[in-house]
């Protein structure tokens, strides 16, 4: 009987993305990475995750495409039959002043911040209905739940993440499939300080009420968590990571 652990991590090469495969090896799964288009950035992770185990194949894919994703989920049922763990990491930004955006740049964030989501979810099901112990965990933010100026549709995105995650537990629960979100605070990695200055980081850090900002591992260990047994008996929840105020 397989006992291996069957994870999928979307947009897994970079950030907390690549952080959460990180620890999903080093506990002993086998881990898909799924990246959508930046060819160096996985060539980076590829040598540097190759430093902690061979147990992973990189699959590209653009989860807003609901072809390429029912290819990719294929790819996983040829190899192994089924998935243990869902982690729909795969996330962009564009920002603009509402009286200002771009309608096609506003579709675009939609589109793989949430609707990305939701078409993995979907192709995912029949692989998680295999495992013993499905779980699925979705990254949203801070801002699903106390938005910001200049990003509205990064904060309606993350919104519709935290509430999609409580419906399809809902839905999902009659498989035994556990859902989650995490929501982190701003956290250090490449795309979510883009943009900010250095004092603007600083100052975010020094209100903060544990005095930090975020990181990768904080959240890639909350995601843990939800995926283990420990957390068997939770679903439908969004776990804010966060020091402490959700207002960073």
């Amino acid at each position: 009987m397989l006992k291996l652990k069957i994870a999928l991590v979307t947009g897994g090469t970079s950030g907390i993305g690549k952080e959460i495969a990180k620890q999903l090896l080093l506990n002993g799964c086998f881990v898909f990475i799924n990246f959508g288009h930046n060819d160096d950035q996985m060539f980076e992770a590829k040598k540097e995750l190759r430093q902690i185990s061979d147990n992973f194949k990189i699959i590209k894919a653009n989860i807003s495409n609901e072809v390429e994703v029912h290819t990719m989920m294929n790819k996983i049922k040829d190899k192994f039959g089924k998935l243990d763990y869902l982690v729909n990491n795969a996330g962009t930004n564009i920002d603009s002043f509402i009286e200002d955006l771009d309608i096609h740049d506003f579709k675009k964030v939609i589109d793989v911040n949430l609707i990305g989501k939701v078409i993995c979810t979907k192709y995912a099901i029949p692989l998680l209905k295999n495992s013993k112990t499905p779980a699925i965990v979705n990254i949203a933010s801070r801002l699903g739940s106390a938005p910001c100026r200049e990003s509205s549709a990064y904060c309606a995105s993350e919104a519709g993440i935290i509430n999609f995650t409580k419906s399809s537990a809902l839905e999902l629960a009659k498989y035994k499939i556990r859902v989650n979100c995490v929501s982190p605070s701003l956290t250090i990695t490449p795309l979510a300080l883009e943009g900010w200055t250095k004092d603007e980081i600083e100052e975010h850090r020094d209100n903060n009420p544990l005095g930090r900002l975020g990181e990768a591992i904080d959240m890639a260990n909350a995601v843990l968590f939800l995926l283990s047994d420990k957390a068997s008996y939770i679903t439908g929840q969004n776990i804010n990571v966060n020091g402490g105020s959700l207002m960073l």
